[in-house]
């Protein structure tokens, strides 16, 4: 191959991008996947590329599984939903830049913006001091008034669809056609009654999410506590939130907009017009100087109060490009020693994307060994991580299973998800159980036990870090099954203290 036929882009990544695995896609329309950000109940979000574009051009492609978009009447729908969504104002709300209702499977493609979901911030820092709340509210609100003046209903409006920016919140996501049931399910408390009786999306169930958010970003408490969907579905119809905690200046906009009835409801411009009256009455406002600022009065509250929020930071990567009919990654590098060993360090993730794009194809991966782990040490136990059972996914204390693995494995390692290897562990009880994991605990493995830059040579696939790190790790929301050994003593508050932890996964041979 000559080396007119290569070249090479560069590009800022995700710092805890994850590597793909068989059968996920390599390509979306014009846009070659280079990992996986995340996934959802509607499908999972790509970092990707487009080949046309040189100048820093990642984008973030979300590749839709809904079993709602199978027939051609529902893709319809779809496109004709993200095509209004694509001229909405993009200040407030990330919209699609690109998008293929009728592809299999569906995608769209949005500016990759960098920032924290609300959910996460919230979960680790607390509530939003009175600054930052009634900007957040202002630009929400902003958000959905963008959505309504393209006649499109958000749906699905939640702390986890609201990211944060060094430049004010953006607004991420909206509801599928045919997801209703789904989200009833899913994200009962943010849905209004109306919503849960089975009506569609509307401007009136928007405002009532946006009271419910702000609750939780004001609190850092679920507006109708936490329970089992049915039962949030009823204490939404039936009883009053708890606003223990939002701020005076915002106390009557919100309760208004969690109101039962949607006449009784705030108009969004209402939202907008009453998050700039409390901000005046904030003593932050009261206490700033006269010098003007460009831009309407919600550019003025974000502008004065949305300091201090700092994105996450992104790698630079090298990626060669072999092209040719079928234009493909060929390969993709870190452009520094040091952005390498940092995600060597998190987890290695993205030195397992590097195997499986290389060549632009399938990797070949040697085959599995014939048992899953070396013999476990004597006084350790076998447990699983699911992150669906965590109340307190930040802090702890972390729930787990104990389990047990009795066949041998064989197959291709390089292409087993976690999710397939945890499957084939069998729970030695239904319990669930609770341990804290010690910040500065030994952690002997991480990502796959797979080798790559950072590896240590111990016979076990060990990457050097710390318990926090793999505390880190577990927030990516994977199933992780570990090989962990607890402490003598109980901590302070009666939990047992994972002091060494060993992640478990087949090794490919040598």
């Amino acid at each position: 191959m000559s080396r007119r036929s290569q070249r090479e882009i560069s590009v800022l990544v995700p710092a805890n991008l994850l590597p793909l695995t068989r059968g996920e896609p390599r390509r979306l329309g014009p846009y070659l996947v280079i990992g996986r950000i995340g996934s959802g109940g509607t499908g999972s979000v790509y970092a990707a590329v487009n080949p046309a574009v040189t100048d820093d051009p990642l984008v973030a492609v979300k590749a839709l599984t809904s079993p709602h978009l199978k027939d051609d009447a529902t893709r319809e729908l779809l496109h004709r939903r993200l095509e209004a969504l694509s001229h909405v104002d993009g200040r407030c709300y990330v919209p699609p830049i690109a998008f293929d209702a009728f592809a299999s499977p569906p995608w769209l493609a949005m500016g990759y913006v960098s920032g924290i979901p609300l959910a996460q911030y919230v979960r680790r820092r607390g509530g939003l001091g009175p600054g930052r709340i009634v900007a957040l509210a202002a630009g929400l609100a902003e958000g959905i008034a963008a959505l309504h003046t393209a006649n499109v209903a958000h749906g699905d409006l939640k702390p986890s669809n609201v990211l944060l920016g060094t430049g004010g919140p953006r607004i991420l996501d909206c509801a599928l056609p045919g997801d209703d049931e789904h989200l009833r399910s899913s994200a009962a408390t943010w849905l209004s009654p109306e919503r849960h009786a089975g009506e569609p999306p509307g401007p009136a169930a928007d405002v009532f999410a946006w009271g419910g958010v702000m609750t939780f970003a004001a609190t850092g408490r679920l507006p109708f506590g936490l329970a089992e969907p049915h039962i949030v579905a009823a204490r939404v119809a039936n009883e009053q939130p708890d606003l223990t905690g939002v701020p005076a200046s915002l106390l009557p906009l919100v309760s208004r907009a969690l109101a039962k009835d949607p006449a009784e409801r705030p108009t969004v411009r209402e939202l907008i017009g009453g998050s700039i009256a409390a901000w005046e009455q904030t003593e932050t406002h009261a206490e700033e100087d006269e010098r003007p600022v460009p831009g309407t009065a919600v550019t003025r509250v974000l502008t004065r109060e949305w300091q201090g929020v700092i994105e996450p930071a992104r790698l630079p990567r090298v990626i060669t490009l072999y092209e040719g009919p079928d234009l493909r990654i060929r390969k993709t590098v870190f452009a520094a020693v040091g952005a390498a060993l940092a995600l060597a360090v998190i987890g290695g993730g993205a030195w397992a994307a590097y195997g499986a794009l290389g060549g632009g194809g399938r990797q070949e991966a040697a085959p599995a060994t014939a048992s899953p782990s070396p013999a476990k040490e004597k006084g350790t136990t076998v447990v699983k991580f699911d992150p669906t059972l965590q109340e307190n996914p930040d802090d702890g204390p972390w729930v787990y299973v104990e389990v047990e693995h009795e066949e041998e494995f064989e197959g291709d390692a390089g292409f087993l998800t976690q999710r397939d290897w945890a499957a084939m562990w069998d729970e030695t009880t239904s319990e669930r159980l609770t341990a804290v994991i010690d910040p500065e605990a030994e952690v002997r493995c991480a990502r796959f036990c797979q080798p790559g830059p950072g590896h240590i040579e111990d016979g076990r696939g060990t990457y050097e870090m710390t318990g926090q790190e793999f505390i880190d790790y577990l927030g990516w929301g994977d199933l992780v099954i570990a090989e962990v050994k607890f402490a003598e003593e109980r901590d302070e508050d009666g939990q047992r203290r994972i002091v060494e932890i060993t992640e478990l996964f087949p090794q490919p041979l040598e």
